[in-house]
């Protein structure tokens, strides 16, 4: 045995790049044989619509509150007239919450509001006519 220091043999060679030792290469680069190492190509992508900032309220759905409100606070006056403003409010709020249950529109929270006002109102409006018939039938029994 030697006192060798273990720097006599260099260091083992990887199979398949045997190259000669008289390379002006320094030992452990192999610039010849280097791969290609690119970048890969990147993709444009649009934001989301998720991340789009929430849009104003649709005026479809403030309409229905409104008429379905207007409709609803007039019953006990004008019942029959109030009775289409009413049933319009109904109608429209209903739309409204079908667009925003879809995405296409805003505003589902006055849209709600304005079908509990609707369903509110034509009952009031049921009660307040049912009430005038029979209030009428008592006064002038025939």
């Amino acid at each position: 045995m030697s006192a060798s220091s273990g720097w006599d043999y260099g260091q083992p060679t990887v199979p398949g790049t045997d190259r000669p030792r008289d390379s002006s290469e320094p030992f452990g680069f192999d610039l010849g044989i280097s791969p290609a190492y690119e970048q890969p190509p990147t993709t444009v992508s649009l934001p989301a619509a998720a991340d789009a900032p929430a849009s104003l309220p649709s005026s479809e759905a403030t309409t229905g509150f409104v008429l379905s409100l207007v409709g609803l606070a007039a019953t006990p006056f004008l019942p029959i007239f109030t009775f289409a403003f009413v049933v319009s409010g109904l109608v429209i709020s209903t739309s409204s919450l079908r667009d925003c249950d879809r995405g296409v529109a805003a505003g589902r929270g006055r849209a709600i509001a304005g079908v509990i006002l609707g369903i509110l109102g034509v009952v009031a409006t049921l009660v307040v006519i049912l009430g005038l018939m029979s209030w009428s039938s008592a006064v002038s029994p025939s």
